[in-house]
């Protein structure tokens, strides 16, 4: 695999997704990287070197959270909802 690999997504479940598979693939080179005995592979985990830059972008999950309380909060009456 060509280095470095740059994934994007542009909705929660490609996200979602992208995590998962970034994690796999660090599995898969730990794997072979440190062969046989899983215990040598995980404190290998500590001292082997991996890049990974994330930037997360929430905006628009966190607006339509604050919208849904905002609207659970008039339905209910409560009128400390801002």
């Amino acid at each position: 695999m060509t280095q470095p690999v740059t994934w994007t997504a542009t909705t929660a479940e490609e996200a979602l997704s992208l995590l998962r598979a970034a994690q796999g693939r660090i599995d898969s080179a730990m794997k072979v990287a440190y062969p046989g005995d899983p215990a040598t592979r995980l404190n290998a985990q500590s001292t082997t070197e991996v890049r990974l830059s994330l930037v997360l972008d929430t905006t628009v999950l966190d607006r339509l959270g604050a919208e849904r309380h905002v609207f659970n909060a008039q339905v209910s009456g409560d009128e400390n909802a801002s």
